[in-house]
C-alpha cells in the first residue's frame, strides 16, 4: 500500500487489502505502527543485495561514486515505507534499531571500499570516517530528498561530491 503511494494506511485498510481481519492484523502486529516497522525490515532486507563492499583498488573518486549508486538505489527503495513508518513516531524502538542496524553496515561499507584511504589519515581515521558516514548516510539522503527537494540524481551526486572533498 505504501508502494501505492497510501501515507498513512489504517488498519482496516491493510486488513481489507490482505484480505483478513482486523482483529488478525492487530494479532500479528499489535498495532499499526508494528506493522509499518515490520514492512520496513522486509523492504531493506530485499534491497540489502545491493549494498556490497567495493574492492579498495583504483581511483577513490570512482569507487565513492560507486558507492553513491548503491545508497541511492537502496535509499530510494526504503523512501516511502520508512517515511509512513516514521510519520509522527518519536522513539519508535524497532524502527529506530533498524536505522541503527544499517548505520552499522553502511558504516563498514565505507570503512571497506575506502580503507586505504581512511587508514592513511592515522589519528584522524575515525573523525574521517565519521565525516563520511554523515555525509553519505541516511539522514544526509533525507536532507537532500525530503527537505532540499533534490531528484535521487542530484542528491546521489552532492552526497559523492562531498565524500570526494572530505578525502582531498
Amino acid at each position: 500500500m505504501v508502494d501505492d503511494g497510501a501515507t498513512a494506511p489504517t488498519t482496516r485498510q491493510v486488513a481489507e487489502r490482505a484480505g483478513v481481519s482486523v482483529r488478525l492484523v492487530f494479532h500479528h502486529f499489535h498495532t499499526i505502527q508494528g506493522l509499518l516497522v515490520a514492512a520496513a525490515t522486509l523492504q531493506a532486507e530485499r534491497h540489502r543485495h545491493v549494498l556490497f563492499d567495493v574492492p579498495p583498488r583504483g581511483p577513490p573518486a570512482l569507487r565513492i561514486r560507486a558507492l553513491c549508486r548503491q545508497r541511492r538505489l537502496y535509499f530510494e527503495a526504503l523512501v516511502p515505507v520508512h517515511r509512513v513508518a516514521g510519520a509522527g513516531v518519536s522513539g519508535e524502538t524497532d524502527l529506530a534499531d533498524l536505522l541503527a542496524q544499517d548505520r552499522i553496515r553502511l558504516r563498514s561499507q565505507l570503512a571497506g571500499t575506502l580503507a586505504p584511504e581512511v587508514a592513511g589519515r592515522g589519528a584522524e581515521a575515525d573523525v574521517l570516517l565519521d565525516a563520511l558516514e554523515q555525509a553519505t548516510g541516511w539522514e544526509a539522503w533525507r536532507a537532500l530528498r525530503d527537505v532540499r527537494g533534490k531528484t535521487p540524481a542530484a542528491a546521489e551526486l552532492a552526497m559523492a561530491f562531498t565524500a570526494v572533498r572530505l578525502l582531498s
